[in-house]
């Protein structure tokens, strides 16, 4: 099943990605696509809407980028207990080598502005091999300019 996202809209298919767990990301020439295993449970939902996505373990969530895109990657930690957090922009090699390596890493949400996409994923670096500098870090944020985003549930 393929669902394809209005960008007009704000109607985004992604509830049972939540908590989903990443594959991987692979960027091929205007595409950067996520790929997730899914898990269904039912006593998350107040309603059947999940009842279509039953038969799917798997979705690649596939982000169709203008030809000169302006994207934005980046590495934020927790609040620690004075308030405070850092962050760290990076290029797009960087981030896919980045998280592709993480222990572990889960889809959190997406949302869209116009033609920015942005994704935000919960990531495990500190048994990684990645840099020292990368293992403090356990979000990740992606804006994308996107001009199509679609959904490929299998």
């Amino acid at each position: 099943m393929i669902s394809e996202f209005d960008m007009s809209t704000v109607d985004i298919p992604y509830g049972v990605l939540h908590d989903s767990s990443l594959n991987g990301v692979t960027c091929e020439n205007d595409k950067m696509i996520f790929s997730f295993d899914i898990n269904i449970y039912p006593e998350d939902y107040t309603d059947d809407f999940y009842k279509q996505y039953e038969g799917f373990k798997h979705c690649n969530m596939i982000v169709e980028m203008a030809k000169e895109p302006w994207n934005y990657f980046a590495l934020e930690t927790s609040i620690n207990n004075h308030g405070k957090f850092k962050g760290l922009s990076m290029n797009r090699e960087t981030f896919l080598a980045t998280v592709n390596s993480a222990v572990n890493a889960t889809f959190v949400e997406c949302a869209v502005s116009y033609r920015e996409f942005k994704i935000e994923l919960s990531v495990d670096l500190y048994n990684a091999k990645v840099k020292r500098k990368y293992k403090k870090y356990g979000m990740c944020y992606i804006t994308l300019d996107a001009t199509k985003v679609t959904w490929e549930w299998y």
